[in-house]
């Protein structure tokens, strides 16, 4: 009588199952994470962004900064907005007893999804709310471009 062998499998404890699953939800956590640049920040403004009237409009919330603490940008398909806010210590101050508003620099990239006019762009700063409003660019995909043709003649 012949006996056959079974195809052996690496054994499986649940220990090694369980360290499959938190490496998992590990992996998927680290897809989560904000762009490195927003995490160097020290604080990071909210922002809300929304569109009105054929124009992309983004809003931030960065009170007490003047214009001058900002800066904006548009790279690569992202409005980057960076500034700083220094520390407030009014005279006569030894120290604070509650200190909730943030301090130092901040850096929000808000990635555009559509193709905008950056030509007529504009950015206000009011009530403490930075307003940048950028115009969309029309739709092109679908129309004909006619590329004129060069003729050469050849040479005899």
């Amino acid at each position: 009588m012949t006996t056959t062998k079974k195809a052996t499998r690496p054994h499986l404890t649940a220990l090694s199952l369980l360290q499959r699953e938190v490496n998992q939800i590990f992996e998927r956590l680290a897809s989560l994470e904000p762009p490195a640049a927003e995490m160097a920040s020290e604080w990071c403004p909210s922002v809300d962004v929304y569109e009105r009237g054929g124009k992309l409009v983004v809003v931030l919330e960065v009170a007490g900064l003047a214009p001058e603490a900002l800066r904006v940008v548009c790279r690569e398909r992202e409005l980057v907005v960076t500034g700083e806010r220094k520390e407030r210590r009014p005279a006569g101050i030894a120290a604070f007893l509650c200190m909730e508003r943030p301090l130092g620099r901040f850096t929000r990239a808000v990635p555009l999804d559509v193709a905008v006019d950056l030509k007529l762009a504009e950015a206000r700063l009011a009530s403490g709310l930075l307003t940048v409003t950028l115009p969309r660019l029309k739709d092109r995909r679908g129309r004909e471009t006619v590329i004129p043709i060069a003729w050469e003649s050849e040479a005899s």
